[in-house]
């Protein structure tokens, strides 16, 4: 074979071997003019440059609701606090009241009291200065069980109300009294003591049928508890025993019994106004409903 046939057939050999490659490069190379893997790449750069983009907007996002959730918790505390701070200074001011209140009775009061004291310490027996200690610790103690509002209030309260209890019993060991009896019974139903108040002005009822104010009170009380039917009769007793209002007990048992009525007539959910100021004799009991007595009168500024 000569040289030139050689070169010849390399030559033909180089460009089959040109001819397939671009051939298969040309098969590899899809329509539109871009590889599988480049598309690849492409479609991973676009993701990354995306999210890239927006995640300032993200941040942007969520920086704004932990700037609104954190002025939301601020405000909320702040409001909290704010209420908290109404709250206790309402409170305070409750307080305050009732501390000025009762400090106001202690101060009125205890010089009564303690000159009385020393007057008694020199003659024992003396049934006006017992009296008048009963009738001073039960004007004290009703001011301060309807002036304060706290539990110590309520303590000093009935501590008072046990010390006129304890003259007025000192007092009747000398000297029975229907007036004495009421009023005793009256310091009970203050301090919450209904049962025993009740229980001692029947037992006065029965000892005085005739003693209007006994069964005024009576009445009283058996209104204080629900009892109607209990209370209108003692009322028409006190109506009966002290038909010439001697005592005032004939004016105050027809004004309950006119507010029994009005009550029983008007609707279950009106208040009976009638029934908080009718009686106009004293200090409101712990139910609404006045006692007559001349102590509560005193103590109002009014007289029966």
């Amino acid at each position: 074979m000569s040289k030139k046939t050689n070169k010849k057939q390399v030559s033909a050999k180089a460009k089959r071997a040109k001819g397939t490659a671009e051939a298969r490069a040309k098969s590899a190379q899809p329509k539109d003019g871009m590889s599988f893997g480049a598309k690849v790449a492409l479609t991973v750069f676009a993701v990354l440059m995306a999210l890239s983009m927006t995640l300032p907007s993200i941040a942007a996002i969520v920086g704004t609701s932990s700037s609104q959730d954190s002025s939301s918790q601020s405000q909320s505390a702040d409001s909290g606090s704010s209420a908290d701070s109404s709250d206790s200074d309402s409170s305070s001011d409750s307080s305050d009241g009732t501390t000025d209140a009762v400090a106001q009775a202690d101060e009125k009061y205890q010089p009564l009291v303690d000159a009385l004291q020393t007057k008694l310490s020199s003659d024992s027996q003396n049934l006006a200065t017992l009296l008048n200690l009963g009738k001073d610790y039960m004007a004290w103690g009703v001011t301060v069980r309807y002036s304060g509002s706290t539990d110590a209030s309520t303590s000093h309260a009935n501590e008072l109300l046990e010390k006129a209890i304890s003259y007025y019993d000192q007092y009747l060991a000398l000297k029975d009294s229907g007036a004495v009896r009421v009023d005793r019974a009256l310091c009970q139903y203050y301090e919450e003591e209904t049962s025993e108040a009740t229980a001692a002005l029947e037992q006065l009822t029965q000892d005085m049928p005739d003693y209007g104010p006994a069964w005024a009170n009576l009445g009283m009380l058996y209104e204080s508890a629900g009892n109607s039917d209990q209370a209108r009769e003692a009322y028409q007793k006190a109506q009966e025993a002290d038909a010439d209002d001697e005592y005032g007990a004939k004016t105050y048992a027809t004004q309950r019994i006119s507010a029994m009525d009005s009550a029983a007539s008007s609707s279950a959910g009106t208040t009976d106004s009638t029934s908080a100021t009718t009686s106009g004799s004293s200090t409101t009991g712990s139910t609404g409903v006045k006692g007559l007595s001349d102590t509560l009168a005193n103590l109002s500024g009014t007289s029966l």
